[in-house]
């Protein structure tokens, strides 16, 4: 496992009620590099979040092995910025609750806002920056207790489509400049091919893995150049496929 931060190995987790038992997801196996981002796609209702909550110690597994190699921190879908408090005070607000909030960290994490555009709008309050603004201080605050891996769960799905774009882009600098692992969930097979290294396809549920692709385009990487490359539409024609016949 030296090579993987995460190991995940015949994965299966059933959701008990009082009238019957529901398989969420069965049998799932899969690895993560370090420094990989691990794009999953799949139907609605397929274990997509269930994946990353198994990951993140928030729900236990019926069956399997995770093997878990760092510290984790997960995004999820809307940004939960606090409307009062400031842009720094927000970012600031994962080390308060770890009782890490010293003068070096709150430094770091304003060097990171400064280099992530946020510079200006230290003492503004959420209401007054835009979604894709949100969304990376959210990232941010995520960034700030200094992560191994990042759980991202749909997180630009509140934002339109253009701001959609530019935000995927920036996150995905973000994410490969301060060298982190991450596993990013969306319904949206055009997002995946242009954010992730690799993708994994669900079936629906209970969910299974139909295939892993590596994702390799040619020319410039990043998201908006990669929908610019001729493999982008291959990629999107075979994906499409899989969940069709699946779905």
């Amino acid at each position: 496992m030296d090579d993987y931060i995460i190991s995940i190995l015949d994965l299966s987790l059933n959701y008990h009620t009082t009238e019957r038992e529901t398989k969420a997801i069965e049998n799932i196996s899969f690895n993560v590099k370090k420094g990989e981002l691990l794009g999953i796609v799949g139907p609605s209702g397929c274990g997509k979040s269930t994946i990353l909550s198994l990951i993140a110690g928030l729900l236990k597994p019926s069956l399997g092995e995770i093997y878990v190699g760092g510290k984790v921190s997960y995004m999820l879908q809307k940004d939960y910025l606090l409307a009062w408090r400031t842009i720094k005070q927000n970012a600031f607000l994962g080390l308060e609750i770890q009782n890490k909030l010293t003068e070096e960290n709150k430094n770091n994490v304003i060097d990171m806002l400064k280099k992530y555009g946020l510079g200006d709008f230290l003492d503004h309050y959420p209401s007054q920056l835009s979604g894709g603004m949100r969304q990376r201080v959210a990232l941010i605050r995520t960034l700030a207790v200094k992560p191994d891996i990042l759980l991202l769960d749909e997180p630009f799905s509140a934002l339109d489509y253009q701001t959609r774009l530019a935000i995927s882009d920036e996150v995905w600098q973000i994410i490969k400049q301060e060298k982190k692992t991450a596993l990013f969930v969306t319904h949206d097979i055009s997002e995946a091919i242009s954010m992730s290294d690799r993708i994994l396809v669900l079936s629906k549920r209970p969910g299974h893995v139909i295939s892993i692709h590596d994702i390799k385009t040619s020319g410039d990487q990043g998201p908006l150049n990669r929908r610019n490359s001729p493999e982008f539409r291959d990629y999107f024609n075979i994906i499409w496929k899989e969940l069709d016949v699946h779905v």
